[in-house]
């Protein structure tokens, strides 16, 4: 297989699973991203995950990791799961998980979420405490019901049990952050150009995710009967200025 151009290829559950098997991709580049948008900064990445689902307080915790992809950035939160004495069960496409290198043993659920929420219920009947998603909702939604989704979330955890959907690209807060003079200067500096970002507040762009998404997630959580935060990433993260995470708790 050749290389492909990311920037312009349709993402979803079953191009992940092409992208899998061309050995021709990089690691990183089989889950999605070119290499510079992630070499560099998977430890300030495991770092916020890990204190956004408070891993020094769960000793003993059920993570679930939907749509782990296979890549540095899986093997160190295994590596880093184990530290902290979590188990953890990887959920992905069969070819993707069939490429996760680790020492540490963890379970594996093929399929598409929230498909598999039955089999992945029938490993942990009482739920997990954590519940990791992280770059993938863009995705996942594309391809089914972002409500269907939110209640899986729900009923994956059990009471106290904590998900945290992250890096989601926010339509809305990039449109704000390219009509600043902050984003334009940002624009300019990364594009090498001195032309102005455009930026249309009206345009209607399919399968994007919005603040409207974003809080309907939040209302979905809060509608029955959870607790649940819409949160900004760290400047330490590549894209923190454009993109959100959502924090779910069980009640």
């Amino acid at each position: 297989m050749a290389k492909i151009d990311l920037a312009k290829t349709e993402l979803n559950y079953e191009r992940f699973r092409d992208l899998a098997k061309n050995a021709d991709l990089s690691e990183r580049e089989r889950i999605g991203f070119p290499d510079h948008y992630r070499s560099g900064f998977e430890n300030a990445i495991l770092d916020d995950i890990r204190t956004k689902l408070e891993f020094e307080y769960r000793s003993g915790a059920s993570m679930l990791d939907i749509g782990a992809g296979a890549s540095p950035m899986t093997s160190a939160l295994l590596k880093l799961a184990h530290k902290y004495n979590i188990s953890v069960a990887m959920n992905d496409s069969p070819e993707m998980l069939s490429l996760i290198e680790s020492e540490f043993s963890f379970e594996k659920i093929a399929g598409k979420f929230p498909d598999i929420l039955d089999e992945a219920l029938e490993k942990a009947p009482d739920g997990y405490d954590l519940l990791l998603c992280y770059s993938v909702l863009h995705y996942i939604i594309v391809d089914g019901s972002i409500f269907d989704f939110v209640d899986a979330i729900c009923l994956a955890l059990r009471p106290g049990g904590v998900a945290l959907i992250g890096d989601i690209p926010n339509l809305s807060k990039r449109k704000r952050l390219f009509s600043s003079k902050e984003g334009i200067a940002y624009h300019k500096q990364f594009m090498n150009t001195d032309e102005d970002p455009v930026v249309d507040h009206f345009e209607i762009k399919r399968n994007a995710i919005d603040d409207a998404v974003l809080n309907a997630i939040v209302a979905r959580a809060h509608a029955t009967g959870n607790d649940a935060y819409i949160v900004p990433q760290p400047r330490t993260l590549p894209m923190y200025n454009r993109r959100d995470d959502i924090i779910i708790q069980r009640r």
